[in-house]
């Protein structure tokens, strides 16, 4: 008796998934959560921005923070950081042919904010030069494909792939002069994968972003690795 019970609340909510189609991604709210800071458009913020110089020294030591993880909606995120993520930056050092003598994380416990003058001052502390601020966020989308329809009759819900998920995630990495805030350079890039799954055994939040934001980050790091690289010639 308890197993149809089960199979009934199963059966119930594939059937209020019938009517979900692909609702997309809502790309500019995704983007405004990467910002690091608020845009200023005041003729002060303008002119102080081109008293700003350059000033690293060669080579330079670089510190790099990763930014908690939030939805674009302000809440917390399904996914989070891993070490594989975060060694994609902080071991990129010897392929820089000393243009970078050092490569170092900020970890979230010794910044009061998250601000960009707060992971300055810890950056300062740490003795770094430079700082490398990594934002990412991103967005599921899940859907039924044509086989989805079969879940009607419950039974195909534990063998048929008439499941859907679209994930974007987007990747940001900011470099500043810790000394003057001088911005060296923005890299973006984003991923977008699919994966088509039986309904009774969906993968996790956590399980399809890990797979869009390695991607992200891999493209993230090429990039940033080549304009260090352009900056140095």
């Amino acid at each position: 008796m308890r197993k149809w019970t089960v199979v009934a609340i199963v059966g119930a909510s594939l059937i209020l998934q019938l009517g979900c189609k692909s609702k997309g991604f809502h790309r500019q709210e995704l983007t405004n959560a990467l910002a690091v800071t608020k845009p200023e458009f005041d003729d002060a913020a303008i002119k102080a921005a081109f008293k700003k110089k350059p000033n690293l020294p060669k080579p330079f030591k670089l510190a790099v923070f990763f930014k908690t993880p939030k939805n674009f909606q302000g809440g917390l995120a399904s996914w989070h950081w891993q070490e594989k993520d975060k060694a994609l930056f902080t071991d990129m050092a010897p392929s820089f042919n000393g243009a970078v003598s050092e490569i170092f994380p900020i970890v979230n416990s010794v910044v009061e904010s998250e601000d960009l003058k707060s992971l300055r001052l810890a950056a300062a502390q740490h003795g770094a030069d430079a700082l490398l601020v990594v934002s990412g966020t991103g967005e599921i989308d899940r859907y039924i494909n044509k086989w989805g329809w079969s879940y009607i009759l419950l039974l195909p819900a534990f063998f048929v792939p008439g499941s859907e998920s679209d994930t974007l995630f987007l990747a940001n990495a900011v470099i500043y002069d810790v000394k003057n805030e001088f911005l060296y350079f923005t890299v973006e890039s984003e991923a977008q994968t699919n994966d088509r799954y039986i309904a009774a055994f969906h993968p996790s939040d956590k399980e399809l972003f890990n797979k869009a934001k390695s991607q992200a980050l891999q493209k993230l790091q090429a990039e940033m690795q080549q304009m260090l690289l352009q900056k140095k010639q």
